[in-house]
């Protein structure tokens, strides 16, 4: 999944992450050297360090966000796993600042309780850090996997479902196109067989299939590798064990329309004591 917030499609937010974990690591180094000495060189760095690192958080926390906001999929264990990652570095945010209060100054010594709160601050930062490269390295968060064949994901959002997706010519064999309605996420994609519509999320941990390979009339998803038959939904390969939903298209004029499944109306059932219930009796 491309990140929303890049330059030239490489993602700003793991160019910005760097800076506060460096500066804070480096921070607590020379504040730990300078607590058995009486070295104010060092005092005065890692007081600087402090600032830096804070300011460097708060500029790599606008494009988490974004991405949060706009790329991970809904209903999905990288949602939570991003909150659980941003919750953790607003924790350090403001730790960082608690501490930079605390030293007050560059030529400030640090007392113990400082040291042990930035001890606290690094190994929580460390925690973060391994849920960031998780949801990189696992759930490819900012990652663009696509084969040059399948070219660029198209998205679409529509107001509502009764005007026309794409038109027919618009997708090669292998190719997919990303519809949104409200939370309401469906892929196009073209096969050997023809065109055909099925949800976005994966039955197993909700990773996107728009994300994934679509070979022949089977799509694979790009996080743990499970793979549907796109006619369908039934799994073909775990480790998910529930099919996908799939929808009917209809093509009129060359348009591609997809029509969601309706739900069925349950027959009312009077209550007791209404006009229809006295009538029976």
């Amino acid at each position: 999944m491309r990140s929303t917030a890049s330059i030239k499609s490489h993602p700003i937010h793991p160019m910005l992450v760097s800076f506060p974990i460096g500066l804070w690591a480096t921070a607590f180094i020379f504040d730990l050297i300078a607590a058995s000495g009486d070295n104010t060189g060092l005092r005065a760095a890692g007081f600087y360090c402090v600032i830096a690192g804070c300011i460097g958080a708060v500029a790599a926390a606008a494009p988490g966000i974004l991405d949060w906001l706009t790329v991970v999929p809904p209903d999905s264990s990288a949602k939570s796993r991003g909150l659980l990652h941003g919750g953790l570095n607003v924790f350090c945010l403001v730790l960082f600042i608690v501490i930079a209060y605390r030293l007050g100054n560059p030529s400030a010594p640090p007392d113990k309780l400082t040291l042990f709160l930035m001890a606290v601050g690094v190994a929580v930062l460390g925690s973060s850090g391994w849920l960031g490269g998780t949801l990189v390295f696992r759930n490819q968060i900012g990652v663009d996997h696509r084969s040059a064949g399948s070219g660029k994901l198209k998205t679409r959002s529509l107001p509502n479902w009764s005007r026309p997706v794409c038109h027919q010519s618009e997708l090669g064999d292998g190719q997919m196109l990303l519809a949104n309605v409200g939370t309401e996420r469906v892929v196009i994609g073209r096969c050997s067989e023809g065109l055909f519509a099925f949800g976005d999320s994966c039955t197993h941990k909700g990773g996107p299939l728009s994300d994934g390979a679509l070979v022949g009339c089977t799509v694979q998803c790009p996080w743990h590798g499970s793979q549907f038959d796109v006619r369908n939904g039934r799994v073909i390969a775990g480790p998910a064990e529930d099919k996908i939903k799939t929808y009917n298209i209809e093509t009129r004029n060359g348009e591609v329309y997809v029509k969601l499944p309706q739900t069925p109306k349950l027959p009312q059932v009077p209550s007791i004591g209404t006009k229809e219930t006295k009538e029976a009796a």
